[in-house]
């Protein structure tokens, strides 16, 4: 492409001589200096045509192959063919009789069968086309998320390679119309149950708002422990630690509704979130635990409110990320128990560790988040003072920015929020760059 460029640049200079000629035309100075200023200025351009004439024939004899051909550029698609497809009924598929003998789940089936990508793709679109059948196949490729990378590559090499795949993703009737069916279907009869959004939370660590409020002014995540429930209101708790003065690092000593706990500001919440240390003093508990709360900057209109929400790196986002780890137990994430939308505020457990060396590099950082990265989620913001080390495991105590892609979860319009990393070029973007 640069010589090709280089070579236009010559093509589109004129040098013929009547153009030369008549621009030598407008020249009206005929004294002996302007005459030789003239023609040293004619001499210079005959030079650069000559230089220009040779550039171009040493660029069109590169550019010419072996039958004499130019070569303007040439671009080599996938060797991978795009297989025609059509929407069958389930019934009528080839696959179908072979599928109902098999009595085993769709992936189970599809690993072990051995035919033509072509049969195979019909076989899929006939499934995700299918408003039935497709709920049934969409719960089973999602109810583990470790397993998305292995479904993706058994559906990837069984349809016929990448670009097969990501049609039928795409496609209309595909896999990406099942799942928004899907999760219409799901988030409506999931939040008519106490543990509803507990289940959806399951499934996706990325639901709107006002799914989650569902017409109320309050929701929460999780459970609180014992010893918090004893204090009465978390909402007016969390709202009066934030009442409170602080120096950074000193531990200050508060009683609250009977109870008396020690209490430290951990940090001065740059990104929005302040966290606290808190030990409940004369108490059987004697757990450490961790308050985020993010500050509202006078945000007290529910409109204003929510906005605040959706920021990257809010207390909602990482609550949802957080408690979606916590309830697939990985190993990376310390334990959220519980997050209260009315006060912005958030609980953890307090991990004790050291902060490692050598993390400043996102790809390096993820390395060390297998378990995290199974679930879909990829660490952005790689600084050593958001990880812990414990017994040779890394957990990060600030979720950050960080994204959730998983192709077989893309997310339902109006009902998901798309969480790419929001600070910057991080992994996914970068990944995605070098892949393509």
């Amino acid at each position: 492409m640069k010589i090709e460029a280089v070579k236009q640049s010559f093509n589109n200079l004129n040098f013929k001589g009547g153009n030369v000629q008549k621009e030598k035309s407008f020249e009206t100075n005929t004294k002996p200096s302007g005459m030789l200023q003239t023609a040293l200025l004619a001499s210079g351009i005959a030079g650069l045509a000559i230089v220009a004439i040779c550039q171009r024939n040493k660029i069109n004899k590169i550019l010419k192959n072996s039958n004499g051909q130019k070569t303007v550029y040439s671009y080599t698609a996938s060797s991978e063919p795009l297989i025609p497809y059509k929407i069958v009924d389930f019934s009528k598929t080839k696959l179908v009789n072979a599928f109902n003998e098999a009595k085993t789940g769709f992936i189970s089936f599809l690993s072990s069968l051995n035919s033509e990508p072509e049969k195979v793709k019909e076989f899929l679109f006939a499934v995700t086309a299918d408003k039935k059948i497709s709920q049934d196949f969409v719960k089973e490729v999602i109810s583990d998320p470790r397993k998305s990378t292995f479904n993706l590559k058994i559906l990837e090499e069984k349809i016929g390679g990448k670009r097969n795949l990501l049609e039928w993703l795409q496609a209309p009737k595909g896999y990406n119309d099942a799942y928004n069916r899907y999760i219409m279907d799901t988030s409506n009869k999931l939040l008519e149950i106490p543990s509803g959004i507990d289940e959806l939370i399951k499934i996706s660590p990325n639901w709107h708002l006002h799914i989650l409020l569902d017409g109320s002014t309050n929701f929460s995540l999780g459970k609180l422990p014992k010893v918090f429930q004893e204090l009465g209101d978390f909402t007016h708790f969390a709202k009066w630690v934030d009442m409170q003065e602080f120096t950074l690092h000193e531990p200050k000593t508060l009683e609250y509704s009977g109870k008396f706990f020690e209490i430290v500001a951990l940090n001065n919440g740059k990104s929005g979130k302040v966290p606290y240390k808190i030990k409940f003093l004369n108490s059987n508990d004697e757990k450490e635990y961790v308050l985020k709360i993010q500050k509202t900057w006078g945000c007290n209109n529910p409109f204003a409110k929510e906005c605040l929400s959706y920021r990257s790196d809010s207390t909602f986002t990482n609550a949802q990320i957080d408690y979606y780890l916590t309830m697939h137990n990985c190993e990376n994430s310390p334990k959220m128990y519980y997050f209260d939308y009315a006060s912005n505020a958030s609980l953890y457990e307090f991990v004790k560790g050291k902060h490692p060396k050598g993390l400043n590099n996102i790809l390096k950082a993820n390395q060390h988040l297998r378990d995290l990265n199974s679930l879909g989620i990829y660490y952005n913001d790689a600084c050593a003072c958001n990880f812990i080390e414990v017994d040779g495991v890394l957990k990060i105590i600030d979720i950050g920015d960080s994204s959730f892609i998983d192709p077989l979860r893309p997310g339902a319009k109006g009902y998901n929020l798309q969480l790419p990393n929001w600070c910057g070029a991080g992994l996914p973007n970068l990944s995605m760059k070098l892949v393509d």
